[in-house]
């Protein structure tokens, strides 16, 4: 287990990066530390790793020993970053194996044991630099776990790779943290990686964490405005003389008399599985709806919508 108290982080220049918080991350958890630029979750995670020392009293104890002074390397933590750190000079197999060389403990038979876990069976003679942009973050990933690390820490390592890559890669990570059970602290800005990653998220917003708890609480249950326009789409109406805030895919297409409310189609994208219409109702922003109806939308399409009782929000 990963314990906070108290910990924040003022920086030399004034700058207040972290403020005063208190976190418990389970152990086998995979807590996501999810916010947008310059909101506090890569200093957080730089504190737990050790590269950053929390302003006092803050402490950082693991399985409850305080290692609040200890330096990075003496945590036994695994680290990937998002620019992959991989030693230009070495092979595939000596990245891998750096971390047990150093220890001692370096036989090939764990190497390959590492390589596979990774999916990079036969790839441990290639230079790095002859690697693909996935691979080489697997290669990051096998060396950062080959120490079986207290605790495995990603600072945004999918970001620098394409789409398609980006959604095998996160497939893999799964499947790697859900096997192994290790602790894990994942930062992301990319709200899709942490609902798909993450046991439990948690949504930060200028240097605090305003919201913590699953996917699915998050999802559907935002505590405040912030984290409802941050996570997913949400729209915002005027309904019943109140405001409403409800998700695209909670809204239907409607015969007229069922209707709530009704617009005109300002925009329609049709995206294979689905299409999405963008939908003036006279409020200040456009209704997002997403519909699997199989036809074709028509800018300036009058059409009528009804959102279910249940899935309104009001924050």
């Amino acid at each position: 287990m990963i314990r906070l108290d108290s910990v924040a982080k003022t920086f030399a220049d004034g700058t207040r990066a972290l403020k005063r918080l208190d976190l418990e991350i389970a152990e086998g958890e995979t807590l996501v530390l999810l916010g947008p630029s310059g909101c506090g979750k890569t200093t957080l995670l730089r504190i737990i790793a050790g590269l950053e020392t929390p302003d006092e009293p803050g402490r950082v104890s693991f399985g409850g020993e305080d290692v609040t002074a200890l330096p990075i390397e003496r945590r036994n933590v695994g680290m990937v970053f998002q620019s992959y750190a991989l030693f230009p000079n070495m092979s595939v197999a000596e990245n891998v194996g750096y971390g047990l060389r150093i220890r001692g403990e370096l036989t090939p038979a764990k190497v390959e044991e590492l390589l596979a876990l990774v999916h990079l069976e036969g790839f441990g003679a290639r230079q790095v630099d002859q690697l693909s942009g996935g691979q080489r973050q697997r290669v990051a990933l096998a060396r950062a776990l080959a120490v079986r690390p207290r605790a495995l820490l990603l600072d945004e390592p999918l970001t620098a790779l394409d789409a398609k890559l980006r959604e095998q890669l996160r497939i893999d990570i799964d499947r790697l943290l859900r096997s192994l059970a290790i602790t894990a602290v994942y930062v992301t800005h990319d709200q899709s990686e942490a609902m798909a990653l993450g046991d439990r998220i948690a949504v930060m917003q200028a240097g605090e964490i305003v919201q913590i708890g699953t996917p699915r609480d998050i999802y559907y249950q935002p505590r405040t405005a912030f984290v409802a326009d941050f996570i997913g789409t949400m729209n915002r109406l005027r309904l019943n003389g109140s405001d409403a805030l409800f998700r695209p895919e909670d809204t239907r297409l409607v015969l007229e008399a069922q209707a709530q409310f009704s617009g005109t189609i300002a925009s329609a994208f049709f995206l294979g599985d689905h299409t999405r219409l963008m939908v003036d109702c006279g409020g200040a922003q456009l209704v997002t709806v997403e519909t699997t109806e199989r036809r074709e939308f028509a800018v300036g399409e009058r059409v009528h919508l009804s959102v279910d009782p249940k899935a309104i929000l009001t924050l």
